[in-house]
C-alpha cells in the first residue's frame, strides 16, 4: 500500500474519531439528539474530505502534476477503505464501552408513549441488530458508500494531464 493513501487514511479516520468523541462528550450531553446526529454526519464528511487532499497530493506533489481518473479513483478508494475501517473499529469499541449510556441517552427527553414506542421496536429487532460488530459494520457501510460517492466526484473534478509531460510531435 501506498505511503501516502495510508497516511490520508489514517488522518481521515483519526478526524472521524476525534469529532465523533467531542460529539459524544460535549455536544450529545448539551445540545441534544438532533444536534449530535449533524455532528455525526458532519464529522464523517469532513474525515473523508481526506479522499480528494490525497489524490490532490499525488497528482501535484508525485505525479508532475497529471492524474487519471482511474489512478485517482483507486487511490481514494484505498483512503475510504482505510477511513472506514477506523469508523468500524472505534463505533464498535463505543458500543462495547458505552452502549448502555448511548441507549439511555438516547430513550432521555422521550414521552412515556414514545418509550414504549421505541422498547417495542427494540423487542422485535433481531438480537444481532444489538451487537457492537454488527453497529461498527453498519457504521464501515455507511462511510465507505459516503466515501466513494466523494471518490467518484474527486476523481473527476481532479483528473488532469500535465501538458508538459506529453511529448510533442
Amino acid at each position: 500500500m501506498k505511503n501516502y493513501v495510508l497516511r490520508y487514511g489514517l488522518l481521515g479516520g483519526c478526524v472521524s474519531i476525534g469529532l465523533g468523541l467531542f460529539n459524544w462528550f460535549f455536544i450529545a450531553s448539551t445540545l441534544g439528539h438532533n444536534a449530535s446526529q449533524f455532528i455525526g454526519y458532519l464529522s464523517l464528511i469532513l474525515a473523508l474530505f481526506c479522499i480528494p487532499l490525497g489524490i490532490r497530493y499525488f497528482r501535484d506533489k508525485l505525479n508532475d502534476g497529471a492524474v487519471s481518473f482511474g489512478e485517482g479513483f483507486k487511490i481514494g478508494a484505498g483512503i475510504t477503505f482505510i477511513t472506514s475501517l477506523m469508523v468500524f473499529l472505534y463505533s464498535a469499541l463505543f458500543f462495547v464501552f458505552a452502549g448502555d449510556d448511548f441507549n439511555a441517552w438516547r430513550e432521555k427527553g422521550l414521552t412515556q408513549s414514545e418509550l414504549e414506542q421505541v422498547r417495542q421496536q427494540m423487542v422485535e429487532m433481531p438480537e444481532f441488530v444489538l451487537n457492537p460488530w454488527f453497529q461498527g459494520f453498519v457504521m464501515f457501510l455507511m462511510a465507505f458508500l459516503i466515501g466513494m460517492i466523494i471518490n467518484l466526484i474527486s476523481s473527476l473534478v481532479l483528473k488532469s494531464t500535465n501538458k508538459s509531460a506529453i511529448p510533442s510531435k
